[in-house]
């Protein structure tokens, strides 16, 4: 009998002493639960981001060019307006002297002098209708650049436009998926820490039963 309760007095002995170990065993040793986040959503988001923004930016810059050299061109163009200006400018006073001049040979009855003058007012006046269609054909042509030079400008900034909104919601998605992991950062420590807790209250409830047994078998 009494090798019996020797035993059993070793047996439950051996139960406390697991009991207190696992009961103060890391007790501070983890402050935190380690815990995975499948996925790699925020690597991908990130790349995603910043593809969107290379390709934006490449469109971008080649309406930028497109824009330069609409301007080039304008500046091309405006110089040869103001040449052409000039000249009609020249044909003009030529048109009128002469057209001076044939009412005073009429006057005159300078009849070889108002032929011969005929012959020149002929030929600076069609000189002149070339010159003022070009006039016209430039200004239409400073006119198309102009709107083309403005659909540009509105295209960039469409695009930078675009390219705010979709930076904008894709910071918008990493905020939420920020939030997702910090959700689920305190739903795994929360877990962690109930099961921590409810080990340590089996362990507790199993030290009192074995002394409470070893206590029996003492008396």
């Amino acid at each position: 009998m009494k090798n019996l309760k020797t035993i059993l007095t070793l047996l439950i002995g051996a139960i406390i002493g697991f009991s207190f170990c696992q009961l103060f065993h890391r007790n501070g040793a983890d402050n935190a639960p380690p815990f995975t986040i499948t996925g790699n959503k925020a690597s991908e988001l990130e790349k995603k981001m910043q593809e969107a923004e290379a390709e934006y930016q490449q469109k971008i810059d080649s309406a930028k060019q497109r824009t330069q050299a609409l301007d080039q061109s304008l500046k091309k163009t405006k110089d040869v307006l103001d040449k052409t200006k000039k000249k009609n400018i020249q044909l003009q006073t030529q048109v009128y002297d002469l057209i001076d001049r044939q009412g005073i040979y009429k006057e005159a009855h300078d009849t070889a002098s108002f032929i011969t003058g005929c012959d020149t007012l002929q030929s600076r006046v069609d000189e002149l209708i070339i010159q003022a269609n070009l006039q016209d054909s430039i200004q239409t042509a400073i006119t198309d650049n102009l709107h083309e030079q403005l659909i540009q400008k509105d295209s960039v900034i469409l695009l930078k436009d675009s390219q705010y909104l979709q930076l904008n919601k894709s910071f918008g998605q990493s905020i939420e998926q920020q939030k997702l992991l910090e959700q689920q950062a305190k739903f795994y420590k929360k877990k962690y820490k109930r099961q921590r807790l409810g080990s340590k209250l089996k362990n507790l409830g199993l030290l009192i039963i074995s002394g409470f047994a070893a206590s029996q078998l003492i008396q």
